[in-house]
């Protein structure tokens, strides 16, 4: 394999199928369908790696009105995937249940405050009464006093191998080329510091453009550049309860329960599919990097044989915890669990765009919410290799440059001090 490549991208998961599909039918828009070309390095399997760990959720509702605009969007795109990746993928339209804490007299002000600028997107997310989510949920959900309700309607779920199907049928129908199991070796720059080949193990691609979809993998694949990309990974239990489908309901909405922290959804319409958020406290996220150190090599922390099981502590930490939601839980049987990861930034936003000194590389990684957004960040990256599109304003948020060095000596201050758990566990080694 050595020729000629317009856009290498680095990383077969949803993000790097969505940048590599989005730019191959904008290429061939503006050029021609013979004249420029897209290629897909993965050293595993398409889809083999966070992507196939996904709890196929994809909502709207976020505290960040930026990534709230771009969320409503790739809803959009995916329920009219067909004009965005020329194939089509099936979807539950259920909406998603937000719980929240009763904080004063009926109001819980961070919530509201929340409801009011999703309203100025154009995004419904409207509290409702106890009555009301117990008829959008049915008599499986535990409902409790002092706690709030919000109803998205806009939020859709899906299936993640009926995903993982339209990502090798869109691929495939787009004409991108796809090497799996070849793993980037490095790069060859040219005068002006920009990528000019990328080294494979199974030979060497000359590109104009660079797509980095490596996600916690490029820290370690970059540093040969000198480019600091700041992404560790956040381990999060995942759990599926088999259930009788008397008891279930199979319409049932996402319940995000912020009470308990975790979320649920029917799963292949006989289970409960239970996870937890990632944390969002910058002192937790600091010590997930101090103890996570950014040199990942290889999918061995995701394919590692004592990640596709839980512990018998884990299940019943988890089950103490779904029965405050789910009636008739004790008679719920554990089906299957493993450990999964959310890829975190320090602020845990994603990174999207041109990199801050090499001018031919651009980064797509989603933070723990790649599936989501998808087809936006696809088209935004196709917008940024070719310098026109939609979304290009909309990006400036989540830059790369944003992690600058008085950036992290804010957030490594996190964590330093006599007071700080971290220092007094290493003195007490």
């Amino acid at each position: 394999m050595n020729k000629n490549i317009n856009t290498v991208v680095i990383g077969g998961g949803c993000l790097g199928c969505a940048s590599a599909i989005s730019t191959q039918r904008r290429l061939r828009k503006l050029y021609g369908i013979d004249d420029k070309q897209v290629c897909v390095i993965e050293k595993s399997m398409i889809g083999s790696g966070l992507t196939a760990r996904h709890s196929g959720i994809v909502r709207a509702a976020n505290a960040i009105p930026k990534a709230a605009k771009l969320a409503k969007i790739s809803i959009d795109y995916w329920k009219n995937l067909p004009e965005i990746w020329g194939v089509s993928c099936d979807f539950d339209a259920n909406g998603a249940l937000w719980i929240a804490h009763d904080t004063k007299h009926g109001k819980n002000e961070k919530w509201a405050k929340l409801s009011h600028s999703l309203k100025k997107l154009n995004i419904a997310f409207n509290e409702i009464d106890k009555n009301q989510a117990r008829e959008i949920c049915g008599n499986t959900i535990k409902f409790h006093d002092e706690e709030i309700y919000y109803y998205e309607p806009g939020a859709i779920q899906f299936d993640p191998s009926i995903v993982r199907d339209a990502l090798f049928n869109a691929l495939n129908r787009n004409n991108i080329e796809t090497h799996e199991q070849v793993s980037v070796e490095g790069f060859i720059s040219d005068d002006n510091g920009h990528i000019k080949t990328v080294l494979t193990s199974a030979g060497d691609i000359n590109c104009e453009h660079v797509v980095n979809a490596a996600g916690p993998w490029s820290p370690a694949l970059f540093d040969a550049l000198g480019i600091f990309i700041p992404v560790s990974t956040e381990k999060v239990n995942v759990v599926n309860w088999l259930t009788s489908q008397i008891d279930i309901n199979v319409n049932m909405p996402i319940i995000a329960d912020y009470t308990n922290l975790a979320y649920y959804r029917v799963w292949h319409n006989g289970e409960i599919h239970m996870h937890q958020p990632r944390h969002r406290n910058i002192r937790e996220t600091a010590r997930i990097f101090s103890e996570h150190p950014l040199n990942i090599t290889g999918a061995d922390f995701v394919n590692e044989p004592s990640n596709q099981y839980l512990g018998y502590g884990d299940i019943r930490v988890y089950e103490e915890i779904a029965k405050k939601r789910f009636e008739n839980i004790e008679k719920a049987v554990y089906g299957s669990g493993y450990h999964s990861y959310f890829d975190i930034t320090p602020d845990l936003k994603f990174i999207l765009g041109q990199d801050k000194t090499v001018g031919n590389l651009f980064h797509c990684l989603g933070s723990g919410q790649a599936f989501k957004y998808s087809p936006v960040f696809g088209e935004i990256i196709a917008d940024c290799i070719t310098g026109e599109g939609k979304h290009l304003n909309d990006i400036e948020e989540f830059s790369i440059s944003r992690f600058d060095a008085e950036y992290m000596k804010y957030f490594w201050d996190q964590v330093s001090g006599v007071d700080n758990t971290l220092e007094t566990e290493t003195i007490s080694l």
